[in-house]
């Protein structure tokens, strides 16, 4: 008989809503939630050598606790299937104005996350993800993000997987740590930077519009933060590149925007502008590193 080994990761969130009528008056610049860190863990399994199917379950946490959902899983040939199903997940704009999505991660037990996708959801907040990845021990967990592309989640975990009743196996209770990137400073750097607004959204538009309207948001986002975090200076570039693929996405979407390059356009941004803020850091470590 094959078992599954469950393996514990230590991830911290809690969230501190408080903001004083002072502060308020500088909503603008600040985000509307401060971020601290708290200890909680989640348990990861092991699904290497499975041939059958097996089922986890997600919970919400503190910060979305009416959040839930389910997975289907299933390794063939050493890749593991996930078929994952998500419902009552808010917007994630409750959380700041710059969070306008959700991503699902799966978390090795060294610690190295993965980006499994982005969870799109639907009117009722359902969302539903098909994703494949080479890791065999991992647990799952997913964050508002201020963008799809996001190589590292940030530390507004709203959902985190559990193990179901008739989850059978051997129990392994091992400690694993791994890192949350706050957002909130650079959410204030991105919020005072001033660019040209997308296109401003109507009622009852196409899903298609719709998801096109929300790349254009995540691409701003993107560019606004990288740029913020020092991309124009050390990877100028690329980040001029990413600018130059938001500005032709929103100039489309203004004047087709059903046009399917507006949300090509914009993700291809979004990737560029990851890639300019990823750049950016490496490039100041080597000179903080030079200068000492």
């Amino acid at each position: 008989m094959r078992h599954l080994a469950i393996v514990t990761l230590t991830l911290c969130v809690c969230v501190e809503p408080a903001l004083s009528q002072q502060e308020t008056a500088r909503q603008d610049t600040v985000p509307i939630y401060q971020v601290t860190v708290e200890r909680r863990s989640i348990r990861a399994l092991n699904y290497g050598h499975r041939s059958a199917p097996t089922k986890i379950d997600f919970q919400g946490t503190v910060l979305l606790p009416r959040a839930h959902g389910e997975a289907r899983i299933v390794n063939r040939g050493g890749v593991v299937e996930i078929d994952s199903k998500f419902e009552k997940l808010d917007a994630p704009t409750r959380f700041g104005p710059e969070y306008l999505t959700y991503v699902l991660w799966a978390i090795t037990p060294d610690g190295r996350p993965v980006s499994l996708g982005e969870l799109l959801t639907d009117a009722s907040g359902k969302s539903r993800l098909k994703a494949t990845t080479s890791l065999q021990t991992f647990g799952l967990i997913v964050t508002a993000e201020p963008y799809f592309a996001v190589t590292h989640p940030s530390n507004i975990v709203v959902l985190e997987n559990i193990p179901r009743r008739d989850t059978v196996g051997k129990v392994e209770e091992v400690a694993a740590k791994y890192e949350l990137l706050p957002r909130s400073g650079g959410a204030v750097a991105a919020q005072t930077v001033e660019m040209q607004q997308p296109a401003p959204v109507s009622k009852g538009i196409p899903l298609s519009q719709y998801e096109a309207l929300l790349a254009l948001y995540q691409a701003r986002n993107a560019v606004q933060i990288a740029r913020s975090q020092g991309a124009d200076r050390y990877a100028g570039d690329t980040l001029q590149k990413a600018d130059e693929l938001y500005r032709m996405a929103d100039k489309l979407y203004r004047e087709k925007p059903k046009d399917k390059r507006v949300a090509t356009l914009a993700r291809e941004a979004v990737q560029k502008a990851e890639d300019a803020r990823t750049i950016a850091q490496r490039r100041m470590q080597t000179v903080s590193h030079t200068a000492r």
